[in-house]
């Protein structure tokens, strides 16, 4: 039951950690995109 448990943790951990990775690359590359590195629109940039 504990194996389980312990199986489950990991595969969610990877998941999250993939799906972070994922958000997080198409943020910078929208961030590029517009010409602005280090500006995105929840920084009050015009």
């Amino acid at each position: 039951m504990l194996i389980q448990y312990l199986l489950i943790a990991v595969i969610v951990l990877f998941a999250g950690y993939s799906l972070f990775r994922i958000i997080r690359k198409n943020f910078d590359s929208k961030k590029f995109k517009k010409g602005k590195p280090g500006c995105d629109s929840n920084c009050g940039c015009s």
